[in-house]
């Protein structure tokens, strides 16, 4: 028999990805709107994640009554309740100052991973405070190997066992959106006056919690968010491949996800090395205009690494059915980033509870597919339009 849904305690106005964005640009200054919302160039990437989504078609099955449908899998050795974690996404402090903090709370109620980037505006140890666990950790392997080495120390003593480097950044790029918009470490005091004049919430909130800075980065820079951009454009903004990874991998005897492939040539490459995961990813459409899609480079780099690594996905994701998409191509767990960061941005804290809506939708879409679990999922009809 049908239960009532379990609704997350979102206000009714807030159904969806769409409404998440919608109250983001409503809220939060344009500067900060921008960050979270723009790609590069024309934007052309970014639709692209979101359309080769909408492409991917799953049949539904038929099943009789039974149990419901079973979300949780293991992964990297630990057992998920669902099969989705939150991705690094940096400058959270931008959006909301508890933007981080509650998602990783949240993340750590539902049994779900969050995953803290470099240019997070908390430190991982805010992040283990808010959570009660260790966080995964991206970023950006900086070059000066005493840097190298007091990061892994740190995240060991800290108890981190996911370390996520990032290979899509080998250089600075020029994001049109955040120029015009006046994004930077010291904005100017004309960009200021004019985004958040009219935001006097966020401008209340971000006087009451101060000035989001970079604290994982300043650890090593010194001095505020302007020289730990600097620190990272001299630093951490550089090729990454895989004879890098392997001397990481002699480092750390944790689990190493690399983030930003794309080519099943590269996966294979980075298998050979020894990672334990690969996240396939175009940096949410930030970095290359005409990178393809994740879906549509997921297939292949699934089929090219042959169950050798784990393979997750990002990219594009709105909601439980895109989740699910993803898996039906073979990934093995979904990371999502812009949805509840763009919830948080428009509802503050307590917009950590977008993680209760993609766990509903996961559990409602699974349910009107037919699937007891994930591995019925991926024998299901799949085509692309």
């Amino acid at each position: 028999m049908a239960q009532p849904l379990e609704k997350p305690d979102l206000p009714a106005r807030f159904a969806s990805f769409a409404d998440f964005r919608l109250g983001a640009k409503r809220r939060i200054p344009h500067f900060a709107f921008e960050y979270l919302d723009g790609g590069i160039g024309r934007d052309v990437g970014l639709a692209r994640n979101y359309s080769s989504l909408d492409r991917v078609l799953l049949t539904p099955r038929t099943i009789d009554e039974g149990t419901p449908p079973e979300t949780a899998l293991d992964l990297l050795g630990e057992r998920w309740t669902y099969p989705f974690g939150v991705a690094p996404v940096g400058m959270g402090g931008l959006f909301h100052p508890e933007s981080a903090p509650a998602l990783a709370k949240r993340s750590a109620k539902l049994g779900t991973p969050f995953c803290l980037s470099f240019v997070a505006s908390h430190s991982v140890e805010t992040i283990i405070s808010a959570m009660g666990r260790a966080p995964w950790h991206q970023f950006y392997w900086p070059r000066p190997d005493d840097v190298q080495n007091d990061i892994l120390a740190r995240m060991k003593a800290l108890g981190v066992t996911v370390i996520m480097p990032t290979l899509d950044i080998p250089g600075h790029q020029w994001r049109e959106r955040t120029i015009r918009a006046g994004v930077a470490a010291k904005p100017s005091p004309w960009v200021t006056v004019r985004d958040v004049a009219p935001k006097p919430l966020w401008a209340y909130e971000t006087l009451k919690y101060g000035k989001p800075g970079l604290p994982n980065i300043q650890t090593y820079s010194g001095g505020g968010p302007a020289e730990a951009e600097m620190f990272l454009l001299q630093n951490c903004i550089r090729p990454i491949g895989p004879e890098e990874i392997r001397r990481l991998r002699d480092k750390w005897d944790g689990k190493i996800v690399v983030k930003g492939v794309m080519a099943p040539e590269d996966a294979e490459d980075f298998v050979k090395v020894g990672v334990d995961g690969i996240v396939v990813s175009n940096h949410g459409g930030r970095q290359l205009d005409a990178a393809p899609g994740t879906p549509e480079m997921l297939p292949p780099i699934v089929e090219a690494v042959g169950g050798k690594t784990a393979i997750l996905a990002d990219g594009g994701v709105r909601d439980g059915m895109d989740v699910l998409r993803l898996l039906a191509l073979g990934a093995d767990f979904v990371m999502v980033g812009r949805m509840p960061y763009f919830a948080c941005a428009a509802m503050g804290a307590r917009g950590a509870a977008s993680l209760d809506l993609l766990a509903m939708q996961v559990r409602t879409v699974m349910a009107q597919l037919g699937v007891r679990n994930v591995e019925e999922l991926r024998r299901l009809k799949v085509e692309v339009s």
